[in-house]
């Protein structure tokens, strides 16, 4: 049953690794100035990705969130702990 489950997660990260680059390029867009609606700026600066870098920030604190759960080295989850409020605080910034 482990061996099955680890295959299975093996299979996804394949699969994660293999199709995230092209998920990743795909960009909405950006806000002009003189389009009417205020929301369009609203979800420009705030609802919309800015690159890979805040991408990969995003991930950083998914597998800190992970690795904070799941480990038991006490060491493992401090670090964790500083990786996940590091990536979020550069995520606010950006």
């Amino acid at each position: 049953m482990i061996r099955e489950t680890l295959e299975r997660m093996q299979r996804l990260l394949f699969a994660f690794v293999l199709f995230v680059p092209s998920i990743l390029a795909a960009h909405p867009g950006h806000y002009h100035p003189g389009e009417e609606d205020e929301f369009d700026q609203l979800r420009a600066d705030y609802f919309h990705l800015h690159g890979y870098l805040e991408i990969g920030l995003a991930a950083v604190a998914l597998v800190a969130i992970g690795l904070l759960h799941f480990h038991s080295s006490r060491k493992v989850k401090i670090g964790a702990a500083i990786a996940f409020s590091s990536s979020v605080a550069l995520i606010v910034a950006f």
